[in-house]
């Protein structure tokens, strides 16, 4: 992998704190520098497995009141009792191969559903949009 220079301006009020997170981690400036925009600026979705991919880059494409609006939704309470249902008759060793197809898929699904709200919630805060606190979010 080759190495670009950057050159930037940096406000005085983060300098200090890059400079005194480096005497706390004892760690050089480029190292802590290098480790916050790595953990902080997102993959490309060239580098995630096919589904993944898909996903994220369609999400890219929408506008952040379509991202709001999957950010902000929930699965179904069809879907919920369903697997609920699944899952409890899966631990008492009573699901049928049907119905271990339909958990499977149910899983995959929700799995899937999340991503997709977690992929919406970070393109709407790169977006510059507040997110909702864990209070606001228990009061929908």
């Amino acid at each position: 992998m080759s190495e670009l220079s950057l050159v930037i301006q940096l406000p005085q009020p983060l300098y200090q704190r890059l400079q005194r997170f480096t005497r706390l981690t004892r760690r050089t400036l480029e190292s802590v520098v290098l480790q916050t925009l790595d953990a902080n600026v997102p993959s490309l979705p060239e580098n995630l497995p096919e589904t993944l991919r898909e996903i994220w880059l369609a999400l890219e494409q929408l506008d952040d009141e379509a991202l709001c609006g999957i950010a902000r939704g929930t699965i179904s309470q069809q879907h919920q009792e369903e697997y609920s249902l699944l899952l409890e008759k899966n631990r008492q060793g009573s699901l049928t191969a049907s119905e271990q197809t339909m958990l499977d898929k149910l899983y995959f699904e929700a799995n899937q559903y999340m991503l997709r709200k977690a992929y919406a919630n970070v393109l709407l805060k790169w977006r510059g949009h507040q997110l909702p606190t864990l209070a606001e979010l228990s009061c929908q």
